[in-house]
């Protein structure tokens, strides 16, 4: 099978919260793989492919809260692959710092 991703991924693991709908409240689960374009959240709800999630991090211990819209790339028993769908400029920075 052919490597589709176009940036790296660094394994990682921290609290990610995330929500389908601003009805409905935050669920907590860990990402396991982060990359400038995206990450991989490790959850039993199912999301499905394509759908829109508000996700909110820290990528490190004392960084400041990102938050932003992801689309759902893959789902598989383990979790969701989430694409970033737009990263303002500092939780750019933010992620380049924590990733090299």
């Amino acid at each position: 099978m052919k490597e589709r991703r176009v940036m790296p991924r660094s394994a990682v693991r921290f609290l990610v919260q995330h929500q389908s709908s601003p009805d409905e409240g935050f669920e907590v689960d860990y990402a396991t793989d982060l990359s400038r374009g995206g990450l991989f959240i490790n959850t039993r709800k199912p999301l499905p492919p394509q759908s829109t999630v508000h996700v909110q991090f820290a990528p490190a211990k004392d960084a400041r809260l990102v938050s932003v819209f992801c689309r759902v790339t893959h789902a598989t028993a383990a979790g969701v692959g989430a694409q970033f769908i737009s990263l303002d400029a500092d939780s750019e920075q933010l992620l380049d710092a924590t990733l090299s």
